[in-house]
């Protein structure tokens, strides 16, 4: 597929593994959530688990990563009788503490959003994910931070085309952004648009997804070249 970005206008990034690094001692955060609320802390990891199986769950025809239905799925599988507040709790520990790492320079995205007009879309709760911006200093780049909560998960084609529509973008002037083949990748074929893996480890250009709406880069000095 030749690679023509001359009618692009708007970036659209992943945030976790794409700008920010997650990282396994970044999980541990959840204890004190579970802390501040009175629950027994040693319950952290397998919420965490049971939150990437929630998203795991959704299909085409409910697509919506909400905290009610992530919520109903911990409590069934942990056998626990957690309230709302504890989503909320995890939500703003993300938002507080997963952002050591930053993956995407910030004299990069100066660049693109000279150029571009820029946004994020994530799997995961919009408020958490846009205090995690806030707390690196991007929210000023980013016109908007699309959660899967209010717009619908990766890779499902409604959730993308509601993206889209509150973009006000055709497929043809975006470019999508992110290091999960199965998910940022294949969620930009399904409407025609094309994309960026970003392979920062070398492990995320996956052979069994067979796609050609996408290059691949393992640095993002190369959009540098690219765009």
């Amino acid at each position: 597929m030749k690679n023509d970005y001359s009618k692009i206008e708007n970036l659209i990034f992943d945030l976790d593994n794409t700008i920010i690094l997650d990282k396994d001692e970044d999980i541990e955060t959840y204890k004190e959530a579970l802390e501040n609320l009175g629950y027994n802390s040693e319950d952290y990891y397998k919420i965490y688990s049971a939150i990437d199986e929630t998203e795991e769950l959704l299909t085409e025809d409910d697509v919506y990563f909400t905290k009610e239905k992530t919520l109903n799925y911990i409590n069934k599988k942990l056998n626990r009788n957690y309230t709302i507040e504890l989503l909320d709790e995890l939500s703003n520990s993300v938002g507080k503490y997963w952002i050591k790492n930053i993956l995407l320079d910030q004299k990069i995205v100066e660049y693109l959003y000279k150029k571009y007009n820029l946004y994020v879309y994530t799997n995961f709760f919009e408020k958490g994910q846009y205090e995690r911006l806030q707390n690196i200093g991007y929210d000023k780049y980013f016109k908007k931070v699309f959660g899967a909560d209010n717009y619908g998960a990766k890779p499902f084609k409604k959730g993308i085309e509601n993206v889209l529509n509150e973009m006000g973008a055709k497929p043809e002037e975006c470019l999508m952004i992110g290091d999960t083949k199965g998910k940022d990748i294949l969620s930009a074929s399904k409407v025609g648009m094309q994309a960026i893996l970003f392979d920062f480890d070398g492990t995320r250009d996956k052979k069994e997804i067979n796609l050609n709406n996408y290059i691949v880069i393992k640095d993002f000095k190369e959009l540098l070249e690219i765009l």
